[in-house]
């Protein structure tokens, strides 16, 4: 684990472009709605925000003609990512807006809801059949339940009541055993909403159980075999990620984000099939790491279709990608699918 966030600190530290996840906000809502809960989860997540990027264009695409030196490796991955929840009954205005799936302190789920994109409810969901422990308070007091509700049949706690002790750090938090052994933690970070009778009502409308797979909008070929998915991501922006680790030895990492393309690039040293692009490899002026390029790397290429993406890898992962032509043939490989969800499909393929 401290491997894996040496190496998301090193690649991080390159410059990359703005991306559509607020890597700040990431790590507060991180260190707010897990504190003491899932520091690892909420650690690797600001991880990822900050660190990928990316957009691809599938081969034979009008943006150019794409060559890979040998045939990709095919690899066949389960679905990544099956919601296990859902928000129901939202304040007017409010909507859900992405889903995340983390392995990385045990496998949970985090479910945003918000206004007009901005991440307002968390709702995180355990897969761990162990109560989960409350946060401390601000200032390092201990934590406890403060009251405790009713939710459809089901005994909830409030960690934080609303206009209550922590509540100028986190405007409420409630918990409840939604089915024996099986939690579920709701976070409110918008003040707005943050009124006893609100979140009661918005816990009570979150519908629990599978409805299949998450789509999302892009499809990458020739993903190395036998990786494990640590972190995943897809939200309404649209904008998705997947990171992806190599197990045992030589180990190593792998991901790929497709995010709307922001104005603002921070850092520019080449060109991609026409497009801006930065890559690691080439001279930049941005920060250095101590880390040789061939064994982190990092591609960015901005504005593919209205998108900008991001991908990097170290390690196993970058090694095994080198036959069929590195970053950039990965990037060839990713074929986005727009920002109709209807067209959506599994990620990896």
């Amino acid at each position: 684990m401290n491997d894996l966030k040496e190496r998301l600190a090193e690649i991080a530290a390159a410059p990359g472009p703005v991306t559509s996840v607020d890597a700040a906000a990431a790590i507060r809502r991180g260190r707010r709605i897990r504190r003491g809960r899932r520091a690892a989860a909420g650690t690797a997540l600001a991880g990822l925000a900050a660190a990928v990027t990316a957009v691809a264009v599938l081969p034979g695409s009008p943006d150019g003609p794409h060559r890979t030196v040998r045939p990709a490796e095919q690899a066949g991955y389960p679905a990544l990512l099956v919601p296990p929840a859902a928000f129901g009954w939202l304040p007017k205005g409010y909507a859900q807006i992405a889903v995340t799936r983390s392995e990385e302190d045990g496998t949970s789920y985090t479910v945003e809801a918000g206004r007009g994109g901005r991440p307002a409810l968390d709702l995180t969901v355990l897969e761990s059949r162990t109560e989960p422990p409350i946060a401390n308070l601000p200032g390092g007091k201990k934590g406890r339940w403060m009251k405790t509700a009713l939710i459809n049949g089901h005994i909830g706690h409030w960690t934080i009541v609303p206009g209550g002790a922590g509540s100028n750090q986190v405007p409420a938090e409630l918990r409840w055993e939604y089915q024996p052994h099986h939690w579920a933690l709701l976070s409110v970070t918008d003040p707005a909403v943050a009124q006893e009778a609100t979140v009661l009502r918005i816990a009570k409308g979150v519908t629990f159980g599978s409805r299949g797979p998450a789509a999302f909008p892009f499809r990458a070929r020739g993903v190395p075999s036998g990786l494990k998915p640590t972190q995943v991501r897809v939200g309404t922006g649209p904008e998705a990620s997947v990171w992806l680790t190599s197990p045992g030895t030589p180990g190593g990492d792998l991901g790929i984000e497709v995010a709307p393309a922001r104005r603002t690039r921070t850092l520019v040293n080449t060109k991609i099939d026409g497009h801006p692009a930065f890559d690691s490899r080439l001279p930049h002026g941005g920060p250095k790491t101590d880390r040789n390029p061939s064994e982190a790397q990092r591609l960015v290429v901005y504005g593919v279709r209205g998108f900008d993406v991001t991908v990097q890898a170290t390690g196993g992962p970058l090694r095994r990608l080198q036959a069929s032509g590195g970053l950039t043939g990965l990037y060839r490989r990713v074929q986005l699918l727009g920002d109709e969800p209807v067209r959506w499909t599994a990620p990896l393929g």
